[in-house]
């Protein structure tokens, strides 16, 4: 869940390392794009990342009745569906590098991916767990099934522009309430502010937040209340193994 169409690198299981400071052209161009106000807040999660671990996530989640209809049609036809692992296996040999790596661990831990395909080439791809999940190489998201977790949506460069992330995650989302999955989750980083606007386009709904601060083996991982109603918590990878 990024700006439309490109790969959602919030939740990509990577150990978090200290934020780059964004240069002068960087910070005009953001500003630009999304306002000073905007610009400032990122500016200082940015800048408290240089002296603290903070990641901060915003939780949402989706149900039916919420979905933005007129983003789910598919006016050049293009093939949409889940892929078995084999056909994930072999669709990644498309992706970038660390993308595919995502993929086939996605496989691995027994989640499912979400194509759309422009006959047989794939133009966008996104994953679905059914039990926690890395967010980063020390974290994992827990979540209460049998509710899914939509996590790293990825779009062929050629095919960004045409709203691909939120159509494959709308109809995934439909085939899975036709299943009886109740609804879906996610999170998105609290100051990717184009992923923000992007949800909220495609009906996700707010749900609480899920937060760690600190330094190093001192941080202290929380949540606000709607978050732990909906079930939603940050674990520790090593915590999470011993439950």
């Amino acid at each position: 869940m990024t700006d439309p169409g490109t790969d959602s690198g919030f939740n990509k299981p990577d150990r978090k390392k200290k934020m780059a400071v964004p240069g002068p052209e960087q910070i005009r161009s953001y500003a630009k794009r999304l306002g000073w106000k905007r610009t400032i807040a990122r500016t200082l999660y940015v800048g408290g990342n240089q002296i603290l671990d903070i990641s901060i996530f915003d939780c949402f989640r989706l149900h039916g009745e919420d979905i933005s209809d007129p983003l789910t049609r598919n006016p050049r036809g293009y093939d949409c569906g889940f892929l078995s692992p084999a056909k994930a296996g072999y669709y990644a040999a498309q992706l970038d590098a660390d993308m595919a790596a995502s993929v086939h661990e996605a496989m691995r831990r027994g989640d499912e991916a979400y194509a759309i395909l422009d006959q047989g080439r794939l133009a966008s791809i996104g994953l679905y767990a059914s039990a926690e999940t890395p967010i980063l190489n020390d974290l994992l998201v827990r979540f209460e099934t049998p509710a899914r977790y939509m996590y790293r949506g990825f779009t062929r460069p050629e095919y960004r522009g045409q709203r691909l992330h939120a159509l494959g995650i709308l109809r995934a989302g439909r085939e899975l309430f036709d299943q009886g999955v109740p609804h879906l989750v996610t999170v998105v980083e609290h100051t990717n502010y184009p992923a923000l606007i992007s949800v909220r386009r495609m009906g996700w709904r707010p749900c609480g937040v899920l937060y760690r601060v600190g330094r190093g083996h001192r941080c202290r991982l929380g949540r606000s209340r709607p978050a732990v109603e909906m079930g939603m918590e940050l674990l520790r990878r090593g915590a999470a193994d011993r439950d």
